[in-house]
């Protein structure tokens, strides 16, 4: 079935055929696939094999933002920025680089992967929003992909990392400095392991390393970053004052809610309906909001209002805060931090995206890879085993996050990686690795481990963080920003706060 591209709308784009390793990766500049009146940026296409062993292979489209060097005068080794998921899309956040501090002295890359946001052909499952395939969306997804003639074998970070240096060698750089967060960080791990001789050097934040097996290793993860809260609140004299029974509160919530959840009126901004709140969507809330080292603070406080709730206001202010809707400063300004712009949100592009069908994240290109290199790499018993040794409260909620991926990739078959993918990457390039203690999902031990086969390898914790510490101006930007232009030098970490300032009321 022959597939017809996303821009041949927007573009006159002539490619010759691709044939396996006898092609040259091929750029070709294109007017931006969404608006560009407010910033500063040009796109392109590179054009390569879908297949790269298939001298026949379909050819993939990988759209290209690239943003000048606010000096007007970059360096000659740009960034390249690897986005997370898998599947995540880096346009998706094109307004918000601007802002960013590595752009200062160097001309910033973004590129959506294979399979992933404006590139072509998407893996976008809509099937996963559509009540008409919610028996098995994976199933359902994954069949329409194949009829359209993609082969979902092809979508691994083996293939993603050739890209990204075919795109090297297509815009002429010898060198190129990667900066990756989250699945970024193993795909710039990738890079570093197949084409050392293009990177000069690496920043990898939030660190998810091959060698790693994050199934197994979910639950206590999971477990840690939720005692994270506890242990630093009670070390604070004023928060454990202010919350002498955080910690028992939290768990007598949760199993409450799971029991006798609480309906209450919720509103969302746009409308009011009566929600019925599980301990389990508690869970699910708090473990996102981790992420955002912004909010953190807040959830003590958040925490004990659920827990203690006495009204539809309670119910709605406690479950907003724990879900990250609010930072101490929002809190006692009276507005909300959902309005504010982030690093990882840009309404400009939101809203294209939304009016052309487009989307930020690629369940199927996420299917793809943690299939391909990540669950036959893991032992569902031994992840449940964790759970069985973990509080009662949780262990419901345990189970299905391990169980999870194991039930999507029942239905997801793709080629099986090699060993190779499960192992840990040497490398003598000079890397910064950096960390959040309050991840809940790649915790500072990942970026250790990663580390040990990083012979220039250094490793900077914040430990009032969460994911993505580099993602934005600030501290971390400042950091990833200083080890680019000296990578050989030991950062300086003055800035890096070591204490929550948690919100008391």
């Amino acid at each position: 079935m022959k597939r017809f591209p996303l821009f041949l709308t927007m573009i006159l784009l002539f490619v010759s055929v691709v044939h396996g390793q006898d092609y040259e990766p091929y750029f070709e500049e294109i007017d931006c696939p969404f608006p560009e009146d407010s910033i500063d940026v040009s796109c392109g296409v590179l054009v390569v094999p879908e297949d790269r062993s298939d001298p026949n292979s379909e050819e993939v489209e990988l759209v290209v933002a690239i943003i000048p060097a606010a000096n007007g005068n970059p360096l000659p080794d740009p960034v390249i920025y690897l986005e997370g998921g898998p599947g995540g899309s880096a346009l998706f956040a094109v307004e918000d680089f601007q802002r960013h501090p590595l752009r200062q002295d160097r001309d910033l890359i973004l590129i959506d992967q294979r399979g992933t946001g404006f590139s072509y052909p998407s893996l976008n499952c809509y099937e996963a929003e559509d009540p008409e395939f919610s028996s098995d969306p994976d199933q359902a997804c994954y069949e329409r992909l194949l009829d359209e003639g993609i082969n979902l074998s092809a979508y691994t970070s083996a293939a993603s990392a050739a890209d990204i240096n075919d795109l090297r060698i297509a815009l002429g750089y010898d060198v190129v400095n990667l900066w990756g967060i989250s699945y970024g960080t193993r795909l710039a791990l990738t890079i570093l392991r197949d084409y050392p001789e293009g990177v000069r050097s690496v920043v990898i934040d939030s660190v998810y390393p091959p060698e790693i097996n994050s199934i197994e290793q979910g639950t206590e993860d999971a477990l840690r970053a939720f005692n994270e809260i506890f242990i630093q609140c009670a070390a604070d004299a004023d928060c454990a004052d202010a919350y002498p029974t955080l910690e028992d509160d939290f768990y007598s919530m949760i199993a409450s809610f799971n029991e006798n959840p609480p309906v209450f009126e919720y509103d969302d901004g746009e409308e009011t309906y009566e929600l019925e709140l599980y301990g389990d969507d508690v869970l699910d809330a708090l473990f996102q909001t981790l992420y955002d080292s912004r909010v953190i603070p807040m959830l003590p406080y958040g925490i004990t209002l659920l827990a203690n709730a006495q009204d539809d206001f309670d119910y709605q202010d406690g479950y907003d805060i724990v879900s990250g809707y609010w930072t101490a400063e929002a809190w006692d300004a009276g507005f909300t931090e959902g309005g504010e712009e982030s690093i990882f949100e840009s309404d400009m592009v939101l809203d294209y995206m939304d009016e052309v069908g487009g989307i930020d994240d690629s369940e199927g290109m996420y299917n793809s890879v943690e299939c391909g290199e990540e669950v036959h790499f893991n032992d569902l018993d031994a992840a449940l085993g964790v759970v069985n040794s973990a509080p009662a409260e949780l262990q419901e909620w345990l189970q299905a996050s391990a169980e999870g991926l194991f039930f999507s990739c029942s239905t997801w078959a793709v080629d099986e990686s090699s060993a190779i993918e499960n192992e840990r990457v040497i490398s003598d390039v000079p890397v910064l690795l950096v960390s959040g203690q309050f991840d809940p999902v790649t915790p500072p031990y990942y970026a250790e481990s990663a580390l040990q086969g990083l012979s220039n390898g250094q490793h900077v914790v914040f430990p009032t963080g969460g994911h993505g510490e580099t993602g934005s101006a600030g501290c971390g930007g400042d950091i990833a920003h200083a080890f680019f232009a000296n990578p050989m030098q030991p950062v300086d970490t003055s800035c890096v706060p070591q204490f929550v300032e948690w919100y008391i009321e």
